[in-house]
């Protein structure tokens, strides 16, 4: 997803789907949600934890403490829709897109998490990390 806030700082980035856990909500339920919400996808194969990363980000002036989970997941198709954005993500979201990992290794864009290209290659040669990988 690529995001454009000018309360954050001028410019755009992309970063992964991803988005809040409700109070008592799982967090591999909250993953699933949030692919649904964010990209149409209801059914996905959601796999294992494979990196964690804590940071603040400012987000419309406010800083927000936030700790990532990032899960695999396999989607069974590519189409994307924003049928179930929120009204912010409305404001801030300016595109969606499938990467592959060359292409962000080769990308001058700004993506977070940082490395994700060398990220998803390893973990694509590699397989999930036994335990999660802190970023």
């Amino acid at each position: 997803m690529r995001f454009e806030d000018e309360a954050t700082g001028p410019g755009g980035w992309w970063c992964t789907v991803g988005g809040g856990v409700d109070a008592g909500e799982a967090l591999d339920v909250a993953a699933r949600r949030e692919l649904f919400e964010e990209t149409g996808h209801a059914e996905v194969e959601l796999g294992p934890v494979v990196w964690i990363r804590e940071h603040v980000l400012t987000v419309e002036g406010e800083p927000r403490r936030l700790v990532e989970h990032y899960f695999l997941a396999r989607a069974h198709h590519e189409d994307l829709v924003d049928d179930h954005w929120t009204a912010l993500e409305r404001r801030v979201v300016k595109a969606m897109r499938w990467w592959g990992p060359e292409e962000i290794l080769r990308s001058q864009e700004t993506i977070f998490p940082e490395g994700l290209g060398g990220l998803l290659a390893a973990l694509l040669r590699d397989g999930p990390p036994g335990e999660p990988i802190r970023l």
